[in-house]
């Protein structure tokens, strides 16, 4: 499997694996070590909890829960240029065969979420901390097992964001 290209590409995929590997006493720092919260929004410059991620359609035609739904987390989805995103894919969705101009770069979060060549088996299923990448318009599909409830992927896009079906 290819390796990220870039370090930026890196960082936030390592920082995603890495919280979601430790565990949850770790994660959260004693009270008297932690700085004033106003302290460390200036600093990162952003913060979102995970109850105040906004998802909205990655198809604005799609019925509401019919298809995949994103949270960009920096970039622009409609510009040519780096991007990534939470995508959130009801249990049961089948993508379709279909490609992208950029390479791109999943890290499945939760759920049994799978990619493949069209018309190829499924094969296992990513689970938590899985991860792939494509070449720039190679076809592929996905799918997110039914059984398995909801799935929740982290999506990189060095180039920008599109699909051809």
């Amino acid at each position: 499997m290819p390796t990220l290209k870039t370090p930026f590409a890196f960082v936030p995929v390592a920082t995603l694996l890495l919280a979601a590997a430790l565990p949850a006493s770790a994660q959260q720092a004693p009270a008297k070590a932690a700085a004033p919260a106003a302290s460390v929004a200036a600093a990162m410059g952003s913060i979102t909890l995970a109850d105040e991620v906004k998802f909205v359609s990655l198809d604005p035609k799609a019925a509401p829960g019919t298809g995949p739904q994103v949270a960009v987390l920096f970039g622009d989805l409609k510009k040519k240029g780096p991007v990534a995103f939470l995508a959130q894919i009801p249990a049961g969705y089948r993508g379709g065969a279909h490609s992208h101009s950029s390479e791109s770069y999943i890290v499945s979060i939760k759920g049994a979420y799978h990619e493949f060549a069209p018309g190829a088996a499924e094969g296992k299923a990513l689970g938590a901390g899985g991860h792939l990448s494509w070449t720039a318009n190679a076809r592929h599909d996905n799918l997110c097992e039914k059984s398995g409830g909801p799935c929740l992927n982290y999506a990189y896009f060095p180039n920008g964001f599109d699909v051809a079906k």
